[in-house]
C-alpha cells in the first residue's frame, strides 16, 4: 500500500515539520510506502520569514534555493501519475487550505476513487466546513498521530468508527491524548529534499534539524489555536515531554544519520521542561549549537546558565505589544514589561543572541501602542527585534474580536507583507511603513527617531534618508557593534 503525503508550504525552505516527520514513520511502521509532495520549491508570490527579515534589515542575507515558476496542477498530477497512491494524506494549516483544496480538486479529478484525507490545524478548526466545501473524503480532528496509525491499520476495513476521523457520514469522539511521547518513532527525514536541511543563521547557512521536546503550552494566549486545543481537550491539553534518555538517544541518531551542524526545537517554551538540568548534561553528548523560543515567565538565572552551557546560540521571546494593558487584557499573555525586560537582559549577559517577536496591526493599534512596543524593545536590549503583521487565525478569541469590531472581514487572506486589519486611524500603508521603519527605529539611537519616523512617508525625501539609515544601521550591524 502506499500513501502520498502533501505539505502544501508557501514558506522557504529550511523545515522539516515534525508532524508530517511523524506521520511518514508510522505509516511505515504499519508496511506502507511514503511519498512528500512537497510544494516549497513552487513560487506563490509569498514573502518568505527569511526574505522578509532580510528586507527590513533584521538578518544577515544568505544564498538560499530559489523558488521556481511552476504549475502546482501540473506538478502536482505528474507525481500522482507517477506514483499512483492508494491514499493521500495532506496536512493543512490555517493558511495552507486554499492549495491544499486545488491539490485535492486536481487528485478528484484525475483520480476520483483515491480517498483523500486532511489533517492539521485547519480540519480540527473549522470540520464541518472542511468537509462541505473541499473534495476531501476523511479529516482528522485533534491530534492525529494515534488515530492515523488506526486509519492505515484498517484502510481496508471500517474507516467509520475510528476516534478523531470524521466524514460526511461519521462524527467520532475525540481521543485523549497520549502522555507517553517516548512510544513515537523517530523522525522520518528520508521523505524530505535536501533543501529542507538549509538553516540560515547569522549570516552562514547550516545542515540543521528540528525536533520539539515538549508538546503543548499551558498558556491562553487570545491570537493562539493553544487555547482552542484546551477546550477541545476539555482544558487537559497539557504539557507532554519526551524522556531524556529516549530523546538523546533521537538526536544523536538524527545528528549521525544526517550529518547536523545545527538543530531548531520548535517547543512553544522550551523552559517549561522542570529537570533541565539533567537534559544539560545529556546534550553534551550532542553538543550541536541550538535555538529556541521561551516565555519570559519562565527565565531564572540558572536556567539560563544551563541553556549556555548546553550550546544554546539563540532564544526568541515574544513581546508582541509593548502596551501592558493590551498584552494582559486584549492578548492574555502573562508577561509584564519587568519580565520581558529582566528575561533579555539575562540572555544578553550570558552571550545568548536575542530575537524578539512582536505583533503590529493587532485589534486597537496605534501610533501610540507602535511607539511604546519601540520602547519596550529598546529597553529590553532585544538583539534582533523581529516583527509580523497580526492575523487572526481560525479558531482564536481574537479573530472573534476584530470580525465583531469591523477591523477584519471572514473570508480575509493571510499575506506577511501585508496587514490582515483594517482602521480609521491608521491606513494600510502607513501599518506597512511602521513595519518597514521598526528594525531602525529599535536598533538606532533616539537622537535618530525624527529622521526615521520622516522616512515611513515614501516620497523622494523620505526614500532619500530611508537609504541613508539603512547605510548608517548597516555599519552598526555588520562592525557587530551596538549604536
Amino acid at each position: 500500500m502506499k500513501i502520498l503525503l502533501v505539505w502544501p508550504n508557501k514558506d522557504s525552505f529550511g523545515f522539516k515539520p515534525i508532524g508530517i516527520s511523524l506521520l511518514s514513520a508510522i505509516a511505515k511502521s504499519v508496511g506502507w510506502d511514503v511519498k512528500l509532495f512537497d510544494t516549497t520549491e513552487i513560487d506563490f508570490g509569498f514573502t518568505s520569514g527569511h526574505k522578509q527579515g532580510e528586507d527590513i534589515k533584521l538578518f544577515k542575507p544568505v544564498d538560499l534555493p530559489k523558488k521556481k515558476n511552476l504549475d502546482l496542477n501540473l506538478e502536482f498530477a505528474r507525481v500522482l501519475e507517477e506514483y499512483q497512491p492508494d491514499c493521500i494524506g495532506i496536512s493543512v494549516l490555517s493558511d495552507e487550505h486554499r492549495i491544499a483544496g486545488q491539490i485535492s480538486s486536481a487528485a478528484k479529478t484525475l483520480y476520483p476513487d483515491i480517498p483523500i484525507i486532511w489533517g492539521g490545524k485547519y480540519p480540527t478548526l473549522k470540520p464541518d466546513y472542511t468537509l462541505d466545501n473541499y473534495d476531501v473524503d476523511f479529516i482528522c480532528v485533534g491530534e492525529g498521530l494515534g488515530a492515523f496509525r488506526e486509519f492505515l491499520e484498517n484502510f481496508n476495513g471500517d474507516l467509520y468508527n475510528i476516534r478523531n476521523i470524521w466524514s460526511q457520514h461519521s462524527r467520532t469522539d475525540i481521543r485523549n491524548l497520549d502522555p507517553n511521547l517516548d512510544n513515537l518513532p523517530y523522525l522520518d527525514w528520508t521523505i524530505f529534499n535536501e533543501n529542507q536541511f538549509l538553516k540560515p543563521f547569522d549570516g552562514k547557512i547550516y545542515r540543521g534539524g528540528d525536533h520539539m521536546l515538549n508538546w503543548g503550552c499551558p498558556h491562553h494566549c487570545s491570537y493562539c489555536i493553544n487555547d482552542y486545543y484546551h477546550k477541545l481537550y476539555n482544558n487537559k491539553y497539557t504539557v507532554r515531554r519526551y524522556g531524556i534518555d529516549r530523546i538523546i538517544g533521537e538526536l544523536k541518531y538524527l545528528k549521525d544519520r544526517w550529518k547536523l551542524e545545527f538543530f531548531k526545537f520548535h517547543d512553544e517554551d522550551f523552559l517549561l521542561r522542570p529537570n533541565l538540568k539533567e537534559l544539560s548534561e545529556a546534550y553534551k553528548e550532542i553538543g550541536l549549537p541550538f535555538v529556541v523560543m521561551t516565555n519570559a515567565k519562565s527565565v531564572t538565572e540558572n536556567k539560563v546558565k544551563l541553556l549556555k552551557d548546553m550550546n544554546c546560540v539563540s532564544v526568541s521571546m515574544g513581546i508582541e505589544t509593548g502596551d501592558p494593558e493590551l498584552r494582559r487584557t486584549l492578548l492574555k499573555r502573562v508577561d509584564k514589561d519587568e519580565d520581558i525586560i529582566r528575561a533579555f537582559s539575562l540572555f544578553n549577559e550570558y552571550g545568548i543572541r536575542t530575537v524578539s517577536f512582536t505583533m503590529l496591526g493587532i485589534p486597537f493599534e496605534t501610533r501610540e501602542t507602535y511607539e511604546k512596543t519601540i520602547n519596550l524593545n529598546r529597553r529590553a536590549g532585544a538583539q534582533f527585534p523581529d516583527f509580523g503583521f497580526f492575523y487572526p487565525f481560525e479558531g482564536t478569541e481574537l479573530r472573534e474580536v476584530s470580525i465583531r469590531e469591523g477591523f477584519f472581514s471572514d473570508n480575509g487572506v493571510y499575506e506577511r507583507n501585508k496587514p490582515a486589519l483594517h482602521f480609521k486611524n491608521l491606513s494600510e500603508s502607513e501599518l506597512i511603513e511602521m513595519g518597514n521603519a521598526f528594525v531602525l527605529h529599535v536598533k538606532l539611537p533616539e537622537s535618530y527617531e525624527p529622521l526615521i519616523r520622516r522616512s515611513e512617508t515614501r516620497d523622494v525625501e523620505g526614500d532619500r534618508l530611508r537609504k541613508e539609515l539603512i547605510e548608517i544601521y548597516d555599519g552598526y550591524f555588520n562592525c557587530n557593534c551596538s549604536p
